[in-house]
This record gives structure tokens, C-alpha cells and sequence, in this order.
């Protein structure tokens, strides 16, 4: 299981987005938070090579998001008491080391120490 997409939770529970919105665009405010620019797909390309990937609306039809590092830390802790697995690896108890194009290599989990669960 990969990591989720913490942002994108936050993004959507914070602003009342639905379901279906994706960021497209991640932007560091430093320490204030972070700017999301996304928006709901708008069907999946169909040939070549982004074929089976989502498909978005042009960039002026894009919605910006802003989120403090409080709402996202709340959120952060707020999945993980749902689902009672790390926001860091998903669940997995892994963490990419060395990403490569030959095959990543991966290391027990720093935050739940290769368990894949938050402790109580």
C-alpha cells in the first residue's frame, strides 16, 4: 500500500471539496502551509502516452486550495485514528530509501518503526 495523499484528504475534508478532486499542482507557502491547484478529472486519456490517466480541465478552470500546517497535521492525525495505520507509509511499514528508475529500495518506517500502526 502506498502512502496516501495526505494534502489531498486535508484539501478535501478542510474546503468541503468532493471525492473525486485531485491536486495537480503542489506549491510550499514555507512555514504558513501549502497551496493545492487541482480540480475533479474530467475523464482518462485515451491513447498515447498518459493513456488510462486522468484527464483535467485546462489550468484557468483549476481550483487553489491553501492549507495551514495545523489543518493538515490535524488531518494527519484524524486518518490515523480512523484507519489506525501510519500516514507515513500507509500501512506497509516501509519507506522509500534510494528511488531509482531501476527499482526503489526501502527501509523500515522512521514514525511507526516497521509496523504499519500507529501505537495508542
Amino acid at each position: 500500500m502506498t502512502a496516501p495523499d495526505i494534502l489531498a484528504i486535508a484539501a478535501r475534508r478542510v474546503c468541503g471539496l468532493p471525492p473525486e478532486w485531485e491536486p495537480r499542482i503542489y506549491r510550499s507557502l514555507d512555514s504558513c502551509g501549502v497551496e493545492l491547484i487541482g480540480a475533479k478529472p474530467i475523464g482518462e486519456y485515451t491513447r498515447g502516452p498518459k493513456k488510462g490517466q486522468p484527464k483535467f480541465p485546462p489550468r484557468k478552470d483549476l481550483r487553489s486550495v491553501f492549507l495551514t500546517r495545523d489543518q493538515i497535521s490535524q488531518t494527519r492525525q484524524q486518518w490515523e485514528q480512523e484507519t489506525g495505520l501510519c500516514s507515513h507509509c500507509g500501512g506497509s511499514g516501509q519507506t522509500i530509501r534510494i528511488a531509482s528508475i531501476h527499482g526503489n529500495t526501502y527501509k523500515p518506517c522512521d514514525r511507526c518503526k516497521g509496523a504499519g500502526r500507529m501505537q495508542p
